[in-house]
């Protein structure tokens, strides 16, 4: 309704909302402020499935947090991605740990929750109605997608009345919880996969089999950006941005599509379902396994094994060499990760026997995992369909609580 719209700057004239990203410049953490330890640095790619990944985040020392002088996080905070990747959205729980957003990322807090309730505004800015004013403004410039923190402040926000807030977020939060359990579903199967495989290839030497002489191995390519027939088809074109926003490593669609004239005039190939697609540039072995026939762009090496069997075994090796493949990448501008080094790495192999076994041991694993994350897309997709319908009253909330206790 047109009368709960505010925009962000006003909201924070008014002492209700708070936006602030990273330091830049001068106060933004030196490389030797790096470390194992101390307060973590969220960056987009510290940010997954709404949640921020404090654990693997890095973490920047005291030195660096004495001269920091804004984007300090606290519980309670909405973080958005703004730079480069735009649009993710992650909530920071009560029990957050100290963090600092990265000059990627914004946080977005509520000063007065008794006006915005956090809960409510990350449910919001996960919105369409949000993600349409991001992307109306993240091409604005000739850089990479940027949405700024003035661009930012000119946002405008549905803030509906208390009760309503808390009633849309207590709805969609039933999904969340589902979507938490089965991202954790899927990456306690991954990490059993994992297990499985490092028990298996214990004690097996390395060679003379190499990746180039067990599978095929190939990479991708991107059609010209100006010849519009080539685009907006009905063909899968993934790119790293695909498969680096994923919680888990299967692939069910991509951000952009091409058509066949499009794909006959890049350096991909249309690739099975189940091939394995790993990001060879910039962020090296990030995983995926298309659930559809997909081309990819030429940040990818792409691995097609002989076999069903052969195929985990393969993942689980490569998953299990990512530190070795960066020490093998080169490049002035972005590490990358050559086809030619990749396909002369050796690897393990054992017999026959042993790989079968491994399949079907990590096979259903694999298949719940996928079964998991393809629930979670249902039940995001959902949540996002309820949320501008409820807050435009066409939805009633006790209506969509019946939608929602159906879905789970």
């Amino acid at each position: 309704m047109a009368e709960w719209q505010r925009i962000v700057s006003d909201l924070e004239a008014d002492g209700v909302l708070l936006v602030q990203d990273g330091n830049h410049g001068e106060y933004r953490p030196r490389p030797a402020e790096f470390g194992d330890t101390g307060t973590s640095f969220i960056r987009a790619a510290d940010m997954r499935g709404g949640r921020l990944l404090f654990e693997s985040a890095q973490k920047i020392n005291e030195i660096a947090m004495k001269r920091i002088r804004k984007g300090i996080g606290a519980p309670c905070d909405v973080v958005l991605s703004h730079k480069g990747t735009v649009g993710k959205v992650a909530f920071a729980p009560a029990a957050s740990p100290p963090f600092v957003c990265s000059p990627q990322t914004t946080f977005w807090r509520s000063l007065k929750h008794e006006v915005i309730d956090p809960q409510y505004l990350y449910a919001f800015l996960r919105s369409e109605p949000f993600r349409a004013q991001l992307r109306a403004r993240e091409n604005e410039s000739d850089m990479a997608a940027y949405v700024s923190l003035t661009e930012q402040r000119r946002l405008s926000v549905m803030v509906p009345p208390l009760a309503i807030q808390r009633a849309i977020s207590g709805v969609l939060g039933v999904l969340d919880e589902k979507i938490t359990v089965n991202e954790r579903i899927a990456g306690t199967a991954l990490e059993l996969a994992d297990a499985q495989f490092a028990s298996s290839a214990h004690g097996l030497d390395f060679g003379p089999n190499t990746f180039g002489s067990t599978a095929t191995v190939v990479g991708g390519g991107t059609p010209s950006t100006k010849t519009e027939e080539y685009w907006g088809g009905g063909i899968a074109w993934a790119t790293p941005t695909d498969v680096t926003a994923l919680s888990a490593p299967y692939l069910f669609e991509t951000s952009r599509t091409v058509t066949g004239e499009g794909l006959e005039n890049c350096a991909s190939r249309l690739y099975p379902a189940q091939s394995i697609f790993m990001t060879s540039r910039a962020t090296i072995g990030a995983f995926a396994l298309p659930q559809m026939p997909a081309a990819v762009n030429q940040g990818f090496i792409v691995v097609l094994p002989p076999s069903e069997e052969l195929r985990w075994w393969l993942l689980h090796e490569m998953r299990a060499r990512v530190e070795e493949m960066i020490s093998l990448a080169n490049g002035s501008t972005f590490l990358e990760l050559s086809r030619k080094n990749f396909k002369a790495m050796p690897i393990r192999l054992a017999s026959d026997q042993g790989i079968a076994e491994f399949a079907r041991t990590v096979s259903p694993l694999h298949r719940r995992a996928a079964q998991a994350t393809a629930e979670s897309r249902t039940l995001a997709t959902l949540r996002d369909t309820l949320l501008p319908q409820m807050m435009s009253g066409k939805l009633r909330v006790r209506d969509a609580e019946k939608i929602v206790e159906d879905a789970v």
